[in-house]
């Protein structure tokens, strides 16, 4: 079994280079260019330190006044399909301002979200994001408290917060404009929990798009789900993917298709939509001749579906962008007196595939 890596302490890089502490602090912390020190002293420090990979203490660093260079990252699983992307896109954007990442899954065990935020602040990280998507309640206000520099992924609530989130009307608008100006004439918005307020929301960017083309508004029909308990709700065990029910897919087809007559379907994200690309040929009804259909999230699945699907595209990129720039401004303004709410939004934009 390998032996746990020593920490590499001051003192030892003073006994190999045969000054004392204080001597390699000066230069640790001060530089090549501390006068203090002789040129050829602090090359010898400097060369040694890195040979042996020297890592300053990060509470150390935060009583000295200096940054970790490390951001901390929180989310609900890093593999959550509604996440990864951003979550890739946040450790990239960090790399580029030169700093690094820790991830803290919250859905670990019980208590895990405030384990996860003793260990960034132990850990002397500079600022954080949270993406996580469902807390108890009161743990962003106490994230936010012990952390001013935080951005939040979406609307936390607070008065104080800073966040970033996506333009949900637009998510609705985008969509159904394309399938208007594509001739598309009846649509139909299948929903999994209208109580969402980003789903309502989107649906208020469909009725824009039809009224923006002078469509009437009776050619839009909404399929509504039981909060909680239709659509993606059971787990593909071979895929783990979340898959929606036939019986649900059947009645979001009856209501849609059969009942409204509609020649397109607004999914709300992209595993209803590919389920419904499914049960639609299993029905006799051919995608997109008969029916397009359209998704949201932009996942990799949309590529390799049968056709290959249309999707409202978050762009993570831009949004893991926005919130690693309002972290660094957070640091450079300083100790905050008083902060207001500060909310940036993302304008989605449709990757267009055969599907609609």
């Amino acid at each position: 079994m390998a032996l746990p890596r020593r920490t590499v302490r001051l003192v030892d890089i003073a006994k190999e280079a045969e000054v004392s502490v204080s001597v390699v602090s000066s230069v640790l912390n001060g530089g090549r260019g501390n006068t203090r020190v002789a040129k050829d002293t602090a090359d010898r420090i400097l060369a040694i330190a890195e040979r042996r990979n020297y890592r300053p203490s990060p509470t150390a660093q935060q009583l000295r006044g200096k940054r970790s260079n490390v951001f901390g990252l929180l989310v609900a699983s890093a593999g959550d399909p509604l996440r990864s992307y951003l979550v890739e896109h946040l450790d990239e954007e960090a790399v580029r301002h030169g700093c690094q990442t820790l991830i803290g899954n919250t859905v670990v065990a019980p208590g895990r979200f405030e384990g996860c935020l003793d260990e960034f602040i132990a850990r002397g990280v500079d600022g954080i994001f949270c993406a996580v998507h469902s807390v108890f309640p009161g743990d962003r206000a106490a994230l936010l408290a012990r952390c001013p520099n935080t951005v939040f992924y979406e609307d936390p609530g607070l008065p104080d917060a800073t966040f970033v989130t996506v333009d949900q009307v637009a998510a609705g608008r985008v969509p159904a404009e394309h399938l208007l100006a594509t001739g598309r004439r009846r649509l139909g918005f299948a929903i999994v929990d209208p109580a969402a307020p980003a789903h309502q929301e989107r649906l208020r960017g469909v009725r824009a798009a039809l009224a923006g083309r002078g469509v009437d508004a009776d050619a839009l029909a909404v399929y509504e789900g039981t909060p909680g308990c239709s659509g993606p709700t059971r787990p593909d065990p071979r895929t783990m993917l979340w898959q929606t029910p036939d019986d649900v897919l059947d009645e979001v087809i009856d209501r849609l298709v059969v009942g409204h007559r509609a020649d397109a379907i607004v999914a709300h994200d992209d595993f209803l939509a590919s389920a419904l690309l499914r049960r639609l040929r299993a029905r006799g009804l051919r995608v997109p001749r008969d029916v397009a259909v359209t998704g949201y999230l932009n996942h990799y699945l949309c590529d390799h579906v049968d056709p290959p699907l249309t999707s409202v595209d978050l762009r993570h990129q831009a949004a893991a962008r926005a919130m690693v720039e309002a972290v660094q401004q957070m640091i450079a303004a300083g100790p905050p007196e008083t902060r207001v709410r500060r909310p940036i939004s993302i304008s989605p934009m449709l990757a267009v595939r055969e599907s609609a």
